[in-house]
């Protein structure tokens, strides 16, 4: 992902760390909208039943393929890929206690949802401009060459040369998104009541 300015990077950064907290809680989410959904495809056969939750072939399939990295390894073997179902239905067992429990109508849990939610769109946002930005973004022979020359590089040319054309690239591709951002905020209203915002200070 390109640099971008202190405050874009801090609020991804927040929201990369929130994940893992909020991933119970998303998963909630999946479960009462995999609740209420038909499985309408015959296809689609049930793997596991844990309640009145059908877990499909299809639901197994994105598990899969959405394993994080250090547990990809268990779905190697019949036994691993055994094992890794297991604790999906405990986490789903967890899950409808949590549910029974009205925590997924708690103010708490609503709010952890709707944080992430604009985590994931910033990241997504961010992910696509940037993207776009490397797609239109050319560095040119005379510009590597100059800077070459301004930098006072002892070493040759031709060995420094994709170093440079990438310190080059990435720094078109900064400015690119920080000012893609700035033209976003001077195209909208913006008002801060600098007396509130002091009352606010930690003290």
């Amino acid at each position: 992902m390109l640099a971008v300015n202190k405050e874009v990077a801090m609020i991804l950064r927040k929201g990369m760390e929130d994940y893992g907290r909020l991933l119970a809680g998303i998963a909630c989410l999946i479960f009462l909208a995999g609740c209420s959904a038909e499985k309408t495809d015959p296809g689609n056969k049930v793997v596991a039943q844990i309640n009145k939750y059908k877990m499909t072939e299809e639901d197994l399939r994105y598990e899969f393929k959405n394993t994080p990295y250090d547990e990809a390894e268990l779905l190697e073997t019949e036994n691993g890929r055994k094992r890794y179902l297991r604790g999906l239905i405990e986490k789903e067992v967890l899950l409808q206690e949590a549910q029974r429990q009205g925590i997924d109508r708690e103010k708490d849990f609503m709010k952890s949802i709707e944080n992430y939610w604009e985590q994931a769109l910033l990241r997504i946002l961010i992910e696509r401009k940037s993207k776009e930005i490397s797609s239109l973004t050319h560095v040119y022979d005379n510009e590597i060459e100059e800077y070459y020359k301004d930098s006072g590089e002892k070493l040759p040319f031709l060995k420094v040369k994709n170093e440079i054309m990438n310190i080059i690239r990435q720094k078109k591709e900064t400015d690119a998104m920080n000012a893609w951002i700035d033209e976003l905020k001077n195209s909208s209203y913006i008002r801060v009541d600098e007396k509130v915002l002091e009352s606010l200070a930690v003290k």
